[in-house]
Parts: C-alpha cells; sequence; structure tokens
C-alpha cells in the first residue's frame, strides 16, 4: 500500500538524518582539532533521547518497509531484500564495534575539558589517534541501503 510506503521512506531518512548527522559533525571537529566544537556538538547531541528518537524512526522505518512489502506483493526473500536485511544488520552491529566507544570517550574528554577538568592540550592530542574512519562504514552502509532499496539490483 502507498501510504506504508511513503511512512517508510519518510521514517527512514528522518532516522538517517538523526543517526549519522551527529556522528558527521563529530567526526569534522575531531578531524580539526576543534576542542571547543566537539564539545558543543557532543553536549548538544547526547541529550537524553536523541539516540532513541533516531532508533525509534529506524524500527518504524524497518516495520513500514515490512508491512510495504507485505501489502505490495513484494518477495521477502528478493535478493534486494536479504541485502538490506544483512546491510541493516552490519549498521546495528558496527554501532557496538570498541573503535566507536573510543571516538566516544574522545568526545566526553571534550567535554572535561571544556568544564575545566581536563587539559585542551590533551583532548587535541587523543583527538589525532581518534578513529573517526569508522563513520565512513556508516555512511557507505546508508548510501548502499538507499541505492538497494531504489535500484533492487537482485
Amino acid at each position: 500500500m502507498l501510504i506504508f510506503k511513503v511512512l517508510h521512506i519518510l521514517s527512514m531518512f528522518t532516522a538517517v538524518t538523526l543517526l549519522i548527522g551527529v556522528p558527521i559533525f563529530v567526526a569534522l571537529a575531531i578531524w580539526q582539532r576543534d576542542v571547543r566544537g566537539l564539545a558543543a556538538v557532543y553536549r548538544l547531541a547526547r541529550r537524553p533521547g536523541n539516540t532513541v528518537i533516531g532508533g525509534v524512526f529506524l524500527l518504524a522505518g524497518v516495520v513500514f518497509g515490512l508491512l510495504t512489502a507485505a501489502t505490495g506483493g513484494f518477495d521477502f526473500f528478493a535478493g534486494w531484500l536479504i541485502a538490506a536485511y544483512v546491510m541493516v544488520a552490519a549498521l546495528i552491529l558496527t554501532n557496538l564495534l570498541p573503535v566507536k566507544q573510543r571516538v566516544r570517550q574522545v568526545a566526553e574528554e571534550a567535554l572535561e575539558a571544556e568544564a575545566g577538568k581536563r587539559p585542551v592540550d590533551d583532548v587535541a592530542r587523543d583527538m589525532a589517534t581518534a578513529p573517526i574512519w569508522i563513520f565512513t562504514i556508516d555512511v557507505a552502509l546508508f548510501a548502499a541501503i538507499i541505492a538497494d532499496m531504489v535500484l533492487k539490483p537482485f
């Protein structure tokens, strides 16, 4: 049904915006060694519920996607849908990796530096070794999922 498709697309675009937007700004601040910028972005982003809201939209998007498939005559085991399932699982699993925790730790250090509890130079040094490359995996997975949904290559 068309309404489920529209709700799927709207939910997923909202989820992508919320779940990848902040990490991109965090990565940019780290890349530029901007301790104050990192502290500001992280302070705003880590408010209770911000990540939960993105997760709710992601879950809603998955549900609406499944409803679209069920009411639109799609085969749940079509190659492109299986690829989407795998990529979504990979996206969720990458958030559990220790390198993501390291980036979050550097962001916490930036907050401490802003509060005067840690030297700014120490945080800037830690930023130089923060593995911000991990966010390229998220961006690539989101892009691949979108391409998969649009092109249905399999």
